[in-house]
């Protein structure tokens, strides 16, 4: 901007502009300032669309959902000494989940170090990059060079984000189709193939170093066990009881709290005749729920219980 106003020609600039359907365009810019004879207050302003070919970039296969992996398109993991430095591969999550947009050194600061002054955390800032870039790309003669972590007018972000596989992205779109399915037996298979994606919790391994992960960690196991009652429900729509009797037992072994699964399980066991096994599971709940929560269960659940204990 001052280069402009100051009428300096600009040689070659690379900048992201975001189109008006939301995608958005790396281009190269330049600058000529028109003679003074003619208008020296006129600005010739050239841009250039620059299309990197599938031969120079390469996307990547993100896996957020339990400890962070990253892949590369032939197959190949993210790994390394540099990788394995806890900053690196915070970095790396942060900027995967925001998907191409831009992210100021100031924001990524607060992030990560929020508690160091700001020279030494740009210190550990420069120093990440550093590992980040080389650990994508151990061939890069020089780190600046990077493909794929670009740096521009004080802001970080990953070419062509929108290229990655995020499983983030796979799992919730598989879970709202699976919704949306009607047939209970089709459901049922999208159900599976969305669950298998859900390693463990997200970014897990992150979780005791980075308080902004616990937000999506909190939101996406809510959507992954609810997603575990609605598959649940499908095998009992299906008769296959069983079935649904493991998955309730595999929600209540992620929230031990869970209610609603509860007693689904307790009718269940009753259902197959067992009595003894559906009060065992009323009786870890009054458990669970005094000793993690504090509190009592519910009047339904134990209107439930005297139900099955009285029969």
């Amino acid at each position: 901007r001052q280069a402009i106003k100051q009428g300096i020609p600009i040689t070659s600039l690379d900048l992201q502009l975001r189109h008006r359907n939301g995608q958005y365009i790396l281009a190269n810019m330049s600058t000529i300032p028109v003679p003074e004879e003619i208008d020296e207050s006129i600005l010739v302003h050239l841009l250039r669309s620059e299309k990197k070919t599938k031969e120079t970039f390469h996307p990547f296969r993100v896996y957020l959902l339990g400890p962070l992996v990253v892949t590369r398109q032939d197959g190949t993991q993210v790994n390394g000494p540099l990788w394995n430095r806890v900053k690196t591969r915070a970095l790396m999550a942060y900027l995967a989940m925001q998907k191409g947009t831009a992210v100021s050194r100031e924001q990524i600061l607060e992030m990560l170090w929020p508690d160091l002054d700001y020279k030494a955390a740009m210190h550990n800032l420069n120093t990440t990059v550093y590992n980040l870039r080389r650990s994508l790309e151990p061939e890069l003669e020089k780190a600046s060079n990077s493909r794929y972590l670009l740096y521009q007018n004080g802001c970080y972000r990953l070419a062509e984000a929108q290229s990655n596989w995020l499983d983030v992205d796979a799992f919730e779109s598989g879970v709202r189709q699976a919704r949306q399915e009607r047939d209970a037996e089709t459901a049922v298979k999208l159900y599976k193939t969305a669950l298998a994606l859900y390693r463990g919790d997200y970014l897990f391994d992150l979780t005791d170093t980075h308080n902004w992960v616990r937000d999506q960690q909190f939101r996406l196991q809510e959507i992954y066990l609810s997603a575990l009652a609605d598959l649940a429900q499908q095998y009992e729509n299906l008769g296959m009881e069983e079935e649904a009797i493991a998955i309730y037992q595999q929600i209540l072994s992620v929230d031990c709290c869970q209610e609603a699964s509860c007693r689904k399980l307790m009718a269940l066991f009753t259902k197959l005749g067992k009595r003894s096994e559906a009060i065992q599971v009323c009786q870890r709940l009054a458990q669970c729920l005094a000793n993690e929560l504090d509190i009592i269960m519910s009047d339904k659940t134990r209107a439930l219980y005297e139900k099955i204990r009285s029969a």
